[in-house]
């Protein structure tokens, strides 16, 4: 009987792998991006999500677990009873928790943009729900906003670690009693989450300590994250060991950072002369320049004053989102090298470069005046390189700071270039 069920599993998931395989492949021709680059990383994603959802999901735990990290044997204890010694009925053995498939490699490799096919792919064409609202409301009338991702129009349930963790302590924090709530948090996996069946995370195990990923694991949720890293200490310590693959190979972003650069003889040089003519207007704190030019929308901003603008992660998302689409940023007097030790401007420059990739807006920088006339002096990869060797080098800075800080740069530097590209194609 066990290996009748065994081998049917193996073949309704087959069916499956075929089916959401060739899904992927279409959606990505959809969305503009490259399939013929998928190779054996990209399949084996795939094979594994297919054979997991093929399988029945478990009973959910009862809320009063406490996420052991290997389930325990149950002792038999003697009891007297009417003379007699009866052992305790044995308690039923939790089902192992879904192996964690995490996808690692360089950035530029399109570990987040492959699980981001793979979230619309689910949740559009596979029955999958996606319970993840931009407001998330809880019994006690409190609310929580998130920011939803999209891909080619489409919203994901992709968050980072750090979000879905934000939404886990929201939902758990009991405001009266000022603690956590176990039953809380067994509702918010067993009513919200598990339905989902898989959970699509970024950013995985980057800084700090993130229970989150081992508690969607014990309430059976298959946790399909991507990371710059090969080592989990924190799944190795909950004995939560995950199924790397790794992605590697060219950058599968078009373009180079230097595409970005606007030096005078560059024909796109009159783009900046254009937004030095108009109006400015205000986002909060952001002075910025709005207009229209042929088919597309052009922002210009200075340079020192985005960085130093209070803007972070979803605001400058909210910012973009109020263009009329296609959407070119044009950020004047760029200097890279006024931010070698300026680690908030690093950030805020980072959070800027994840909402313009978000959003699939393009981007074309100027250099400030004295800076040179080649775009390589600018900004490149090398430039870049060098700036994550100062960071690590530089004393009196936590390894926290500096592990964000270099990671986010590693970001930059393949999103650069595909904002230039978008841009330049959107200008000619």
């Amino acid at each position: 009987m066990q290996e009748r069920l065994a081998s049917a599993i193996l073949i309704e998931a087959e069916q499956l792998e075929r089916e959401l395989w060739q899904a992927v492949n279409t959606a990505a021709h959809d969305a503009g991006l490259n399939a013929a680059k998928f190779g054996a990383p990209q399949r084996e994603v795939v094979q594994a999500i297919a054979h997991f959802l093929a399988q029945e999901p478990p009973a959910p735990p009862s809320y009063t677990s406490r996420f052991p990290r290997v389930p325990q044997p149950v002792k038999a204890v003697a009891r007297p009873l009417v003379g007699r010694f009866i052992p305790p009925r044995p308690q039923p053995t939790p089902p192992p928790a879904p192996t964690p498939l995490i996808l690692c490699g360089p950035p530029g490799t399109g570990k987040t943009t492959f699980i981001a096919l793979l979230d619309v792919v689910l949740r559009t064409q596979f029955g999958l729900p996606d319970h993840i609202a931009p407001m998330m409301n809880k019994h006690d009338g409190r609310q929580h906003l998130v920011h939803k991702r999209t891909l080619n129009g489409r919203p994901l349930s992709l968050l980072s670690v750090s979000k879905w963790a934000e939404l886990a302590h929201f939902y758990a924090w009991d405001v009266q009693q000022h603690r956590l709530n176990g039953r809380d948090t067994a509702d918010f996996m067993t009513q919200v989450l598990a339905p989902m069946r898989i959970l699509f995370t970024d950013e995985v195990e980057m800084t700090g300590y993130a229970p989150i990923l081992p508690q969607m694991a014990h309430f059976g949720l298959l946790v399909v994250g991507t990371s710059n890293q090969s080592e989990f200490k924190q799944l190795a310590w909950e004995q939560l060991p995950p199924h790397l693959i790794t992605f590697g190979g060219e950058d599968m972003r078009l373009g180079d950072p230097t595409e970005v650069v606007v030096t005078a003889a560059d024909p796109a040089a009159h783009l900046f002369a254009l937004g030095q003519a108009v109006a400015g207007e205000k986002h909060g704190r952001l002075p910025y320049r709005p207009f229209r030019h042929g088919e597309t929308t052009y922002w210009q901003l200075d340079f020192r004053q985005a960085i130093k603008a209070p803007l972070l992660d979803n605001e400058w998302v909210h910012f973009l989102q109020m263009a009329s689409p296609p959407l070119t940023l044009l950020l004047d007097d760029f200097a890279l090298e006024s931010l070698r030790t300026d680690y908030n401007g690093i950030m805020r420059l980072v959070a800027l470069l994840d909402a313009v990739e978000q959003m699939g807006v393009g981007l074309l920088v100027r250099p400030a005046a004295g800076v040179g006339d080649e775009p390589t002096a600018v900004l490149s990869r090398e430039a870049l390189i060098h700036m994550k060797v100062t960071i690590q080098s530089t004393r009196g800075v936590t390894e926290e700071v500096k592990t964000r800080t270099v990671i986010g740069l590693d970001r930059c530097i393949s999103r650069l270039g595909q904002a230039g590209h978008r841009a330049r194609r959107s200008y000619s």
